[in-house]
């Protein structure tokens, strides 16, 4: 069928090819612009009009009726133009396209929208149609911004939000030569053997509008669009010719990245733009491309700006995620900390840092601290970091919560996942692997007497790290520990041992309001300290949708909603991925699914203040998180030192659970608590 189409931007770089390809293939076409029209074509008539103005835009439809949109106008980086403020581009990319969005829902015409592929920003790793956009800078804001709109105006009406790649024509190379040129064309640089960048060819997008146009009924969602292969930029040189090259070595892409960090948004992503150009997963623009269905568009989550938010136990390592994840989302955040030394007193992130009574062992006094803390201040939602913080405030959750929304579950299900035992009667309910357990032992003459076979392992049922644990080889062993296990932690499950040549894994999971997964992030746990068994200091993000699906039917099962730790291990004697037990607050780990590109900070005050749960369908694998501390004292004592994968020396695609150049301080309290405290936490790990 074919269709009269309203075209804006008929005169610019993709709107006059646009136009051509859509008269040859037998469309009507009624091109717009600002200036006068140049194609010459019994079914093309040109209106000039300023979309700006929102009466200008109502009397063209009605003037010119059309069933379908191709909305191409927009201001871009233009070269020479004396006014770029935030205040132009908001002018010309969003209130333009609302004018015409809303015209077009008022008449049902479906619309294809020209945005772009900068409305991710800095998104690390391969970019889909399902990363969340996280545009920087005055253009890919207001592009982002019109994307909202046209999703808000349009309800059932069909829309397409193509996202270009910088287009490039053999008449205009300027967005191509900008990325290896200092002084076209004389002087290009190249960075080692040289960077790949994606681009899109106009005849590309020129091809996307013509699909888009020639389908019935027009279809609806997002793609990305860039030419399937990158061009690298000691191509580009070799094609345009250069009187001098200048080569920079490997080394100083990392270090302009690492340098990078402490520089503001804007210039950040230029740096990025330059060293580190983002890379697309394009299926789902050849799909279309090829007559099957764009992507789903993913709405932008809930403006969080404001919320206020208390981060328990300031000392712990889950703040360095959370910290400057929730003063990205615009929340009003104060931490509580015990010391001054706390990472959450020394970090510059927290808006308020108090310094309130806090002891493990003393929960009556701690409790009433945070209280009186409660009642003082005015919270949204306060987030526990250990176990310790967590079991408060799910044993007393009907009182906290008259003061703000605890990020904890209901003690049922809270005391369910704490115990390992439990943990291990709903596995085996939900048919989720795990170890042989033996249930309610209380001595070591019922454990001989159930057959339990050497080696196996005794742990707290509850507890956290490798405190408690022990591998029992032999009869004089278990007669030697059990005891005394008993009476320092109380009552232990008792498992097959697993031998530890199998990987371990995590899969920290977010379940919404309605039980349903929002996001299921896996990780092995790469080295861990002690060597023969205990807390994480290497690990790196992989896909093991297995893992994923195993974890949420677990936590299903105990009725968890919200954030769920499974810890895992793969037994080498089968090949399978078995749960080892559920920790019910947020891992000390999980700075490695922020830096896979889940946000689980969003996610928690979302859940807690009742509003919709953002998904993060996928994250990247290899994302790598390192704990120095730890991972040098598994170098001085591991046997694998240098046969470790990855390598003990590879610090790429690598981030710090407590180093950040651009929150340097807590770094150095940390480090400084540690060494007080290490006595005491390996006197607990002590075997």
């Amino acid at each position: 069928m074919k269709h009269t189409v309203l075209l804006t931007g008929a005169t610019g770089m993709i709107g006059r090819p646009a136009a051509m390809r859509l008269l040859e293939e037998g469309h009507r076409v009624i091109g717009v612009s600002r200036g006068e029209g140049t194609i010459d074509h019994p079914g093309y008539i040109h209106i000039s009009c300023d979309l700006t103005r929102p009466e200008d835009v109502a009397a063209l439809f009605d003037a010119h009726p059309c069933d379908r949109v191709v909305h191409l106008a927009a201001l871009a980086h233009v070269t020479g133009e004396s006014d770029l403020s935030y205040s132009r581009y908001f002018r010309e990319n969003v209130l333009t396209s609302q004018h015409v969005f809303e015209q077009a829902a008022a008449r049902h015409i479906p619309v294809f929208y020209a945005s772009t592929v900068d409305v991710y920003g800095l998104n690390d790793g391969v970019i889909t149609e399902a990363c969340l956009p996280a545009p920087v800078g005055p253009y890919a804001e207001t592009k982002r911004e019109a994307e909202e709109r046209l999703h808000a105006l349009m309800g059932d009406t069909p829309f397409l939000t193509a996202r270009f790649a910088p287009v490039y024509s053999p008449e205009d190379m300027h967005d191509i030569l900008k990325r290896c040129y200092l002084k076209y064309p004389s002087v290009a640089y190249r960075v080692g053997k040289g960077t790949d960048y994606a681009f899109l060819d106009v005849d590309r997008a020129v091809a996307a509008v013509a699909a888009w146009a020639e389908r019935d009924p027009a279809p609806s969602g997002v793609i990305d669009l860039a030419d399937p292969e990158p061009v690298n930029t000691r191509d580009i040189v070799a094609a345009h010719g250069a009187s001098q090259i200048i080569c920079l070595p490997e080394f100083t892409r990392g270090l302009g990245l690492a340098l990078a960090r402490l520089l503001p948004g804007k210039l950040r992503l230029n740096v990025h733009k330059l060293l580190k150009p983002q890379r697309f997963d394009l299926t789902a623009g050849e799909r279309f491309l090829n007559g099957g269905d764009p992507a789903p568009y993913v709405p932008a989550p809930p403006d969080l700006r404001g919320v206020r938010v208390l981060l328990l136990e300031g000392f712990a390592r889950q703040n360095m995620a959370l910290m400057p994840a929730l003063k990205k989302l615009g929340c009003h955040l104060t931490t509580y900390n015990a010391s001054r030394l706390d990472v959450g007193y020394a970090s510059h992130y927290p808006d308020v840092k108090l310094v309130e009574y806090w002891n493990r062992e003393d929960a009556d006094a701690s409790y009433a601290a945070l209280i009186k803390v409660l009642q003082a201040g005015d919270y949204d939602v306060v987030i526990p970091m250990t176990d310790f913080s967590a079991t408060l405030l799910s044993n007393h959750i009907e009182e906290v919560s008259r003061y703000a929304a605890p990020a904890v579950n209901p003690p049922e299900a809270f005391c369910r996942a704490a115990d390992k035992q439990a943990t291990m009667q709903t596995c085996a309910e939900a048919g989720v692997p795990c170890p042989h357990t033996l249930y309610d032992m209380t001595s070591p003459d019922q454990i001989l007497e159930a057959g339990m076979p050497f080696p196996f392992i005794i742990k707290p049922r509850v507890g956290y790290g490798s405190i408690g644990f022990h591998v029992i080889r032999d009869e004089a062993q278990l007669r030697a520990v059990f005891d005394d296990t008993v009476k320092r932690f109380g009552p232990v499950v008792v498992q097959d041992y697993i031998p530890q040549t199998g990987t371990q894994y995590k899969c920290e999971v977010f379940l919404d309001q309605n039980g349903e997964a929002r996001s299921a992030v896996v990780f092995d746990k790469t080295r861990w300290y002690p060597i023969d068994g205990g807390s994480t200091c290497c690990s790196a993000s992989v896909h093991r949708p297995d893992i994923a699906a195993d974890s949420i039917r677990l936590l299903k099962a105990m009725g968890w909603v919200g954030y769920g730790d499974v810890d895992l291990i793969e037994d080498p004697r089968d090949g399978v991925a078995k749960v080892m037990e559920v920790n019910p607050r947020i891992t000390a780990s999980v700075k490695v699914c922020f830096f896979a590109g889940v946000d689980f900070a969003r996610q928690i005050v979302e859940l807690y203040t009742g509003r919709p749960v953002t998904a993060y369908p996928d994250y990247r694998d290899g994302a790598c998180l390192r704990y120095m501390h730890t991972d040098l004292l598994w170098f001085i004592q591991s046997p694998n030192r240098f046969r470790a994968h990855p390598s003990w020396f590879s610090f790429r695609n690598t981030t710090d659970q407590i180093f950040s150049l651009r929150d340097p301080w807590p770094f150095v309290t940390y480090t400084i608590q540690a060494f007080k405290k290490r006595k005491k936490e390996m006197e607990k790990r002590k075997r």
